[in-house]
């Protein structure tokens, strides 16, 4: 039988640990929702992370693991963002809208961190409304100066105190590299100089960092603006960036998965070299977070299958029927430039770029042949539509091949696609307009 002793200290054990780790109250002067979200910021996108239901003045939310560190917003049922706020490891506190005499200000009782991000916040909205009409009037450069210098007064205090805060660790990633005015009037250097020292004050070993919006929209100003939009220029930039996270394998495999993900389908052509340079460099030789063994291999494989497609490769040859039942390959043709062209009559969208190409192929001066594939195994179909419309440059289906699978060898996953090659039959553009096509060469014939 437990004696009474034993049953108190339980009691009272018990007590203790059942007190909730986390208790963020926010103080609303009339919820106009039942249900409420705690949300957070991972890089771009956003975590769901405590749902809530009330009925009055308050919105609580708690729970007995405290949640990792970074700025949270509170959100309600019509997916509304209400509220930011910053969550470091005081986790139990209450948010109030307080009148001040410069207009409502949030504050926070129970978090000093909280609270001072949300005073940051309120005087750099002054501070900026002040610029704001100080660059009405004129003279106005040494005021905007003067009150510039007073908000990174407030922020270097901040970070002075609380230099290992995640607030700091914001306050000095919101930062832009400083140009010194011996550069500024030199633009190149003035470029350089910017560039090298963008990620100065940004500590990419700290992963609170990802429960932030910053490491995301610096990664987009930094690839879209400063760095060059060549393959090798940008995989260079990657690998330093990785090398900066100093073993935090959160912030690496997050960035991993990042350039992995833009530059699977990259907006500019010729940058899917960089997603052969996340396969091949970080894939095929790391553990890497979400990825199973069989995302790893899809990875890996879709590498290759883009491999022999990037520009400046030779094109996979092709040995396929035409109208006549005779195998043609266009390694035979000799023309300077040369259109592939992979289309299915049945398709809209191809007969649409069918009309321009046809246009451009008939033009006086043309420079390439067109080697048309079709995707369709209507053969009769297919050979009737070639004669109503006159197309009179080498037609071949795909359907019957003496090499391998057209889809598999071009990556072709819908219709129509255009790949353009030089005379040595080299890639010099794929997957364009039928209109760009004349662009194309004049380029290719310009750097030649």
């Amino acid at each position: 039988m437990i004696s009474k002793k034993i049953l108190l200290l339980f009691l009272i054990f018990y007590s203790f640990s059942a007190i909730s780790q986390v208790k963020i109250s926010i103080h609303v002067d009339q919820a106009t929702d039942s249900v409420y979200y705690l949300t957070r910021y991972y890089g771009d996108k956003f975590q769901l992370v405590d749902t809530t239901f009330t009925d009055n003045e308050w919105i609580t939310f708690e729970g007995d693991t405290n949640h990792p560190a970074g700025i949270y917003l509170l959100v309600d049922s019509k997916k509304n963002r209400l509220m930011e706020f910053l969550l470091e490891e005081d986790q139990q506190f209450e948010i109030y809208s307080a009148q001040a005499e410069n207009g409502n200000q949030l504050r926070c009782e129970g978090s000093i961190m909280t609270d001072f991000f949300f005073e940051q916040m309120h005087q750099t909205n002054l501070i900026y409304s002040r610029i704001q009409e100080q660059a009405k009037t004129e003279d106005s450069r040494p005021k905007i100066d003067s009150l510039l210098n007073e908000l990174k007064a407030i922020k270097s205090e901040i970070i002075e105190q609380y230099p290992d805060s995640l607030l700091s660790k914001i306050l000095l990633a919101m930062n832009e590299p400083e140009v010194p005015a011996t550069l500024k009037q030199d633009q190149k250097a003035a470029y350089y100089y910017y560039k090298n020292h963008f990620w100065d004050d940004i500590d990419l070993s700290d992963d609170r960092l990802l429960r932030t919006p910053l490491i995301y929209n610096k990664l987009d100003q930094y690839f879209e603006q400063l760095v060059p939009q060549v393959s090798d220029s940008i995989a260079m930039e990657i690998d330093s960036l990785i090398e900066q996270t100093n073993g935090n394998k959160k912030v690496r495999d997050y960035l991993i998965w990042h350039f992995t993900d833009q530059y699977q389908n990259p907006k500019i052509m010729g940058l899917d070299k960089v997603f052969i340079h996340m396969a091949d460099t970080y894939f095929s030789q790391l553990e890497i977070t979400n990825t199973s063994e069989s995302v790893r291999e899809k990875i890996l494989s879709r590498a290759d299958q883009i491999r022999n497609l990037t520009l400046g490769s030779p094109a996979p040859n092709l040995w396929l029927v035409d109208t006549t039942d005779s195998f043609r390959t266009f390694k035979d043709i000799t023309t300077d430039y040369l259109v592939l062209f992979f289309w299915d009559h049945e398709c809209g969208v191809c007969k649409k770029e069918l009309k321009v190409l046809q246009e451009l192929y008939h033009a006086s001066d043309s420079l390439f042949e067109v080697f048309a594939i079709s995707a369709n195994a209507d053969f009769p179909a297919w050979k009737n539509y070639i004669r109503e419309h006159k197309l009179d440059w080498v037609n071949v289906n795909g359907m019957k091949s003496m090499t391998d699978d057209f889809h598999d060898l071009y990556d072709i996953y819908g219709t129509p696609v255009i790949y353009v090659l030089d005379s040595k039959r080299n890639i010099i553009a794929k997957r364009i307009k039928a209109e760009q096509i004349s662009l194309v060469i004049a380029h290719d014939q310009k750097i030649k």
